[in-house]
């Protein structure tokens, strides 16, 4: 995993240049793409069709069309990490790459405990004022890029970055509704926890109500998160319960 940052900053420090040129930077950022586990870019240079799905296991990827995400898609995800974490943790256990951009508090032990690999992910905690130009480059190599910042963008500008995630076949997550308008929105709460009894005991499972939002009727399941030892989590269907109704979010 890499953490990127702002290539001017130690430049900037000592005076020797008022400001970095932002096309510097983002070359900057396309090199350190390449090192990604055998430049992972190879892999996106030919265009892929967008009914190529990434498949999720689990019961994560039970409740997802096609069981799992559709290469060439926006998605919105909203409700809180363990979805999120749990979509980057199946892609890159199953061998793809991704980049989180935003979201400085990502949960990095719990992607890995997910079964996600940490080599396989690029973390960019803190963008900048323009977050979108580095989704831009990104997704020119990176089969998941996740943009987890608060933002909104000017409609020509969102149908460009669109235009290039569908003609590189990645997948871009938006955490937030304001970017671009999604073509699968997936929507989760907490339903509940297993194992704490009035503020004690040992958490071992958390329930969540998902509902995904895109082709044909939505789709609601209640999912459960839990231990399976060892230090892994994993995800399964609670069909027993019918969770309820999600308000609509975004």
């Amino acid at each position: 995993m890499f953490e990127y940052r702002d290539v001017g900053a130690d430049k900037r420090t000592d005076g020797s240049l008022a400001a970095v040129d932002r096309a510097a930077q983002l070359d900057d950022l396309r090199a350190r793409m390449a090192g990604i586990q055998g430049q992972v870019g190879a892999e996106a240079r030919t265009p892929r069709s967008a009914t190529d799905v990434i498949a999720v296991g689990g019961g994560l990827g039970e409740v997802l069309p096609d069981g799992g995400l559709a290469r060439g898609s926006v998605v919105n995800c909203t409700g809180g990490g363990y979805v999120l974490l749990g979509l980057l943790a199946a892609a890159t256990g199953a061998g793809q790459s991704a980049a989180v951009v935003g979201a400085p508090r990502l949960g990095l032990l719990a992607f890995e405990e997910m079964g996600g690999d940490l080599a396989r992910l690029a973390h960019i905690p803190d963008p900048g004022p323009d977050p979108l130009s580095i989704v831009a480059v990104l997704v020119e190599g990176i089969s998941i890029v996740v943009l987890a910042a608060d933002g909104t963008a000017l409609p020509s500008r969102s149908r460009a970055v669109v235009a290039r995630v569908r003609s590189h076949g990645a997948v871009l997550v938006v955490t937030s509704p304001g970017w671009m308008r999604p073509d699968v929105r997936v929507e989760s709460r907490v339903a509940g926890y297993v194992g704490l009894n009035k503020g004690r005991g040992r958490l071992q499972a958390v329930h969540l109500d998902v509902r995904v939002i895109g082709r044909g009727s939505p789709r609601t399941a209640r999912l459960a998160l839990a231990g399976t030892g060892g230090g892994r989590l994993c995800w399964t269907q609670r069909v027993e319960a019918a969770p309820a109704p999600l308000t609509q979010t975004g």
